[in-house]
């Protein structure tokens, strides 16, 4: 039944592009995807220098812990496929501003992983994707139900303080008045890749993410770590995103 369902899904990344067929690499055994194996549960490029290698390892505690703030508790633990060169990153369907993806149960990431920082947020926030994913029960009960500026406003929360994303992104939006997305732009998956074409992602702001953040941030500030496992646990069990979420519009 699991080689079934891995052709299938298989078929349908292959379907809708090579950039995503390319990460599903990360779906198959581990031997073939041709990392460096250096625990169960990371894989580095094999060129990666030994002083890199320590950066990651050291930094994937750190960022567990950004989750276990966010959560409470932590109840996954993703697979991290680490690249040091663009040619690792592109062979694993890393292309153009990405800096990292969650798939599955697998986080691949570029060389910004490797900047102490940015790495420990990066790292938090695909693992947030992977709570949320597992806590609510897969991938119909996400499909369904969890509007995008919900899961990439945790997302982005789980990250902590990176200017890019943060309360100083949304305050320099307000500032200069950078075009943002309203939240009804953000809700589906078509909907949210417009958005990451239409508005500002550079170096210094990411707009659609920092909006967000700023929408989910202002309704975990009023229910804390109890109100966001109570959301979970209610879609998992057949409730409306929107009966268990109080909108709070930009």
């Amino acid at each position: 039944m699991k080689k079934i369902i891995l052709i299938l899904l298989l078929t349908m990344l292959g379907l809708a592009g090579c950039t995503e067929l390319k990460r599903a690499k990360v779906l198959l055994p581990h031997f073939w995807v041709g990392m460096k194996k250096v625990s169960s549960h990371l894989y580095v490029e094999k060129s990666m220098s030994k002083e890199n290698e320590k950066k990651i390892q050291d930094t994937i505690p750190e960022a567990k812990k950004y989750v276990l703030d966010m959560y409470g508790n932590v109840t996954t633990e993703p697979i991290i496929y680490a690249c040091q060169t663009k040619e690792c990153a592109n062979s694993l369907g890393l292309v153009g501003k990405e800096i990292g993806v969650r798939l599955l149960g697998h986080i691949i990431l570029t060389n910004k992983g490797l900047d102490k920082t940015l790495g420990r947020g990066l790292i938090a926030h695909e693992w947030s994707h992977e709570e949320l994913y597992g806590r609510i029960g897969g991938f119909w009960h996400w499909y369904k139900e969890i509007p995008m500026w919900f899961d990439e406003g945790l997302a982005t929360l789980t990250m902590q303080e990176i200017s890019r994303y943060d309360e100083r992104a949304w305050q320099r939006i307000m500032d200069e008045k950078i075009p943002y997305p309203k939240q009804d732009e953000l809700v589906s998956w078509s909907q949210w890749n417009k958005a990451c074409q239409t508005y500002l992602i550079d170096e210094s702001i990411v707009v659609p993410y920092a909006t967000s953040r700023k929408i989910v941030f202002k309704w975990y500030a009023k229910v804390g770590q109890k109100g966001l496992v109570k959301l979970l646990d209610g879609i998992k069990n057949g409730k409306k995103f929107e009966n268990l979420f109080k909108e709070e519009k930009l």
